[in-house]
């Protein structure tokens, strides 16, 4: 790390998971916090960090902020550690991470809207100065999961070596917005967050129970990602088949798809599907096309089968989307 107390152009920040994020950013900014709020210095642009401590030993870190100097951050969390770490990207826009060598863009909706840093997770990414980000952590500590016994909170309470990646979709937003109010109740945020926390657990009971945090070769992570960019075009005329995809990832068909659902949470075509209809949704928010426009540009035949799907995807019509 350097430049700290010269701010230099470019920053660079180091994080451990297993120790309090608040005290280290402080320390590393030559900062002062209160315990709950540390603001960045003017020379480093416009920002805020809070933390919210909630029983069970659960933290939620808020990040607002915009930048007048480009910042890198790396943050790991040891094998040894104690806690796990969602890293979930609040921004309208893209947060490009590289985790544990492998690139991948962090953007809420879409199926790697949410991060999961398990022990043995490297993280580095870097902020440009300008632009408007907005970013929570949810920081927990392992001990809170041994009060349930159930089988999947206990395979995630031991797991290691993993890469996990999920969707953050509306429900979950707005779960994790009542739990970051300013002056909300804290009752009423606990009981939030926790809703945040069992319905993310929910979307890995929905992964391959027998392959859960099945360890991955770097190359086998890489071979993923470079199928999951062949994925991710919404408007792709055609995409490549199961067999392609295996053969781009540099494995054999049935080791992709049980890997796939692993690092992402959704088999490949569900992948794709997420994607298409997340820039439909976006579109119909952003009044830019007609759910009739959206039905011949993402293939379907007839505007009804697309209106048949988009309900399918998140039980409302079209029109009911504002």
């Amino acid at each position: 790390m350097g430049g700290f107390g010269g701010f230099t152009e470019r920053m660079k920040f180091e994080l451990d998971i297993d120790h309090n994020l608040m005290d280290q950013l402080a320390a590393q900014l030559d900062r002062h916090h209160n315990g709950s709020q540390l603001f960045f210095p003017k020379e480093l642009g416009d920002g805020s960090i809070t933390l919210k401590q909630f029983p069970g030993q659960i933290e939620l870190y808020h990040f607002v902020f915009r930048l007048s100097r480009t910042v890198e951050m790396y943050s790991f969390n040891p094998d040894h550690s104690q806690w796990l770490l969602l890293n979930i990207n609040l921004s309208k826009k893209a947060v490009k991470k590289t985790v544990n060598d492998s690139t991948i863009n962090i953007q809420k909706f879409l199926p790697s809207g949410i991060l999961l840093y398990t022990p043995n997770t490297k993280v580095y990414s870097k902020s440009p100065k300008g632009e408007d980000f907005e970013i929570a952590l949810v920081r927990i500590h392992k001990s809170f999961f041994s009060i349930y016994e159930n089988e999947e909170i206990d395979t995630l309470q031991h797991s290691g070596n993993a890469i996990v990646y999920e969707d953050l979709d509306s429900k979950m937003e707005n779960q994790l917005k009542k739990a970051l109010e300013p002056m909300g109740n804290m009752l009423s945020m606990h009981a939030s967050l926790l809703q945040f926390i069992g319905d993310f657990v929910a979307k890995l009971k929905n992964r391959e129970k027998e392959h859960h945090f099945e360890h991955l070769h770097p190359n086998d992570v890489k071979g993923l990602f470079m199928a999951a960019a062949h994925l991710r075009d919404p408007l792709a005329e055609k995409i490549p088949s199961i067999k392609e995809l295996s053969n781009i990832a540099g494995m054999g068909t049935t080791k992709f798809k049980i890997t796939f659902k692993q690092v992402f949470g959704k088999p490949p075509m569900q992948y794709h599907q997420k994607i298409k209809f997340e820039y439909a949704r976006q579109e119909l928010l952003k009044k830019q096309k007609t759910a009739s426009e959206l039905s011949y540009e993402l293939g379907y035949s007839h505007p009804s089968k697309f209106t048949e799907a988009y309900k399918k995807q998140f039980g409302e019509l079209p029109s009911a989307t504002t």
